[in-house]
């Protein structure tokens, strides 16, 4: 999957954090976002994953606005496990490869047996 990040700006209570960013990662590549505290990777990454809405420019994923997609279909395409991410629930660690089967469900629905496969599939990797 294709990312491309251009002209990115964020803004949080009028203050600008990060301002024009463009940045493209190829499908299979590993990029890594260095740079001291504060100068906006964790704001940068949050647009990606949609908890922040930039103030300009636009997040692609294989060509497509993720934030002109509804929340499923943008769900069905990226989610987020955040370092900092902090819950007061116990979930195992299959039931957190789970939850990423949840936008392919319908409505409120249980896991099929094909999410349960996939789920081990994917923990066995």
């Amino acid at each position: 999957m294709r990312l491309d990040i251009t002209g990115l700006s964020v803004e949080v209570a009028g203050k600008r954090l990060v301002h024009d960013i463009t940045l493209r990662a190829g499908s299979g590549r590993l990029v890594g976002l260095v740079g001291p505290n504060g100068s906006g990777k964790s704001t940068l990454l949050r647009c990606v994953y949609r908890a922040l809405r930039p103030a300009a420019g636009t997040v692609r994923l294989d060509g497509a606005d993720l934030h002109a997609m509804d929340a499923r279909a943008g769900a069905r395409m990226l989610a987020a496990l955040p370092q900092e991410a902090s819950t007061e629930f116990d979930f195992t660690v299959a039931e957190v490869v789970a939850m990423g089967r949840l936008p392919h469900q319908r409505g409120a629905g249980r896991a099929s047996a094909e999410d349960s496969a996939r789920c081990a599939r994917a923990l066995a990797r």
